[in-house]
């Protein structure tokens, strides 16, 4: 199940990733949908970093 989350993660970093570089290639960084996209990326990598964290700790304090 945890590794089924990592990739649900990082599929969806890469997919707002690639629609953020897609528009804004067109649009303005001040637009309101990048803005959006954008939050939305940051709430994803947030999420994934603490997920990683929380990996990271539980091996420590096995060792």
């Amino acid at each position: 199940m945890n590794n089924f989350k990592f990739f649900r993660l990082k599929y969806n970093i890469r997919l707002r990733k690639s629609i953020l570089n897609k528009m804004l290639n067109t649009l303005s960084p001040n637009n309101k949908f990048v803005i959006i996209v954008s939050q939305n990326l940051d709430k994803h990598i947030v999420a994934y970093h603490k997920k990683m964290h929380a990996v990271y700790r539980s091996k420590l304090l096995k060792h």
